[in-house]
């Protein structure tokens, strides 16, 4: 059987799984996937971007374990540490393809298929891991010295939507009832080299617009268009300070070969 056949054939596999017991569950209680398949991946694509979920069925294509803990503890690279004892290549080369279906009707919360994960990485790699506080260097996001300029939302889910700027360069993006704890996630991801800390104080939800560039599109050669993440903030009446905090970080401390399905 051919690859693309028999990917064909997981995925139809996992769609005709039954349901029944999972959509007695609720929403804080998803934490395993319903079934999923576990493959190295063939082939030179890898992933890239960030975590997104559109429907039960999750497709993740072209992982390596340092992508896969990373999406599943929801760190970045500077917050992971390797046991010396396991193989780099374990870690950062070899590369997997997950076709999984999560219980319930619907897309589920990124939250839950973050635990999902982690619950797989623990049955599949035996993967163990601990988490440690590491001081390091921050961006801690507060009010600036006016009000914050953002509208109160009534929604209850928070969705983002990123798209190129007309510049070609910026990204813009789009939050509409979020909270402030995801405006940091997205403006540690901007920055690249040092997380970013909510101290805002602001506990609701809200819809804002942020234009700003990735660090990533700067390491050639930056642009007039150019629109710092520090310097974006302040069109929202917030600001971003540089300071040293203590910062989750996840040591992985043993690692096995994959357990296919």
């Amino acid at each position: 059987m051919s690859g693309s056949k028999a990917i064909l054939r997981i995925v139809l596999a996992l769609a005709a799984t039954t349901r029944n017991s999972a959509l007695a569950q609720s929403d804080s209680v998803r934490t395993t996937f319903e079934v999923a398949s576990v493959r190295l991946h063939q082939g030179t694509v890898f992933r890239s971007g960030p975590l997104t979920v559109a429907d039960p069925l999750v497709r993740l294509e072209g992982y390596t374990i340092y992508g896969l803990v990373m999406d599943a503890y929801d760190v970045r690279d500077f917050q992971l540490k390797i046991s010396p004892d396991i193989p780099k290549d374990d870690v950062y080369d070899k590369m997997y393809d997950i076709v999984a279906r999560a219980p319930g009707p619907g897309a589920p919360p990124i939250e839950d298929v973050r635990a999902m994960l982690q619950n797989l990485l623990s049955e599949r790699f035996n993967l163990r891991v601990h988490h440690e506080n590491i001081e390091m260097q921050v961006y801690a996001l507060t009010v600036g010295r006016g009000p914050a300029r953002l509208k109160a939302s009534s929604a209850s889910q928070c969705q983002v939507r990123i798209a190129l700027a007309n510049d070609g360069r910026n990204n813009e993006e789009t939050f509409s009832g979020c909270p402030i704890g995801r405006l940091a996630d997205r403006l540690g991801n901007m920055i690249g080299n040092r997380p970013v800390l909510d101290q805002t104080g602001l506990s609701g939800r809200y819809d804002f617009r942020l234009v700003a560039v990735p660090e990533y599109r700067t390491r050639g050669q930056s642009d007039p268009a150019d629109v710092d993440p520090v310097a974006a903030v302040g069109e929202l009446g917030l600001r971003l300070l540089p300071a040293k905090a203590p910062v989750d970080v996840i040591a992985i401390d043993h690692l096995e070969k994959l357990t296919e399905n």
